[in-house]
């Protein structure tokens, strides 16, 4: 496609392309309510513990389908019905007691289609409490972690925690290069040794979403839209 000489007519997919329709897999059932994912098909399964997925959040309904029927595609070939899926910021259990107030703001993984860890399952390559000595005042605020594709990223003031400082206020990370930024006018200073913890290598569950927050059932509020972890 060659470049623009003249305006164009750009369309405007409605809701910020929130809901979308998708295949269901041969042989699935996708049930309303639960996390849908995209396998390495392209079509919708539930969100399962295993890498690779596509969660591309809840399931909604059955396109062209009854109200409140389930995704049954069981028997059914491959697109033989699709499915609706939303996303959004939904309610979700918690499958292992990872998910607490200190995990607010980070990546939570699949587990099922009805509940989500904060363990990215690499639990074997943990990194805790590593000093990182950022540099002084005249030097780009950026350190790096001597790992890349880091997981599970927490900040502190001290190795035994002290201050527990927030992602996106006061450092953001670049996850895939392994990288701490500072964020001017946050509670970080320039030349200070921070300690972080996180885990590294590719993650052996898939992301559903950020943590926004806990609710007091004991769920937690996943946010569907935002699975990315900032990077720069």
């Amino acid at each position: 496609m060659a470049a623009l000489t003249n305006s164009r007519n750009t369309p405007e997919l409605a809701d910020g392309g929130r809901m979308q329709v998708y295949p269901v897999e041969a042989n699935t059932t996708v049930f309303l309510g639960g996390i849908a994912a995209l396998n390495s098909n392209g079509n919708a399964v539930p969100a399962t513990s295993a890498a690779g997925l596509k969660i591309v959040g809840r399931a909604e309904r059955v396109h062209d389908g009854i109200p409140g029927e389930n995704a049954v595609n069981n028997p059914g070939a491959a697109g033989a019905i699709s499915i609706v899926c939303r996303r959004g910021v939904f309610m979700y259990a918690v499958n292992d007691g990872s998910i607490g107030a200190a995990q607010v703001g980070q990546m939570a993984y699949a587990m099922d289609d009805n509940s989500v860890s904060a363990s990215d399952g690499s639990g074997a390559t943990a990194v805790s409490a590593q000093p990182v000595a950022l540099p002084a005042a005249t030097s780009a605020q950026a350190a790096a972690l001597g790992h890349e594709n880091v997981s599970s990223v927490r900040v502190t003031s001290t190795a035994a925690g002290g201050t527990v400082y927030t992602e996106g206020t006061d450092y953001v990370v670049d996850y895939q290069a392994g990288v701490i930024f500072l964020i001017a006018g946050g509670a970080i200073a320039a030349g200070a040794t921070v300690y972080a913890t996180y885990n590294w290598g590719a993650p052996a569950r898939s992301v559903a979403g950020r943590i926004v927050n806990l609710d007091p059932s004991g769920q937690v509020w996943i946010d569907f839209v935002h699975q990315a972890a900032p990077a720069l």
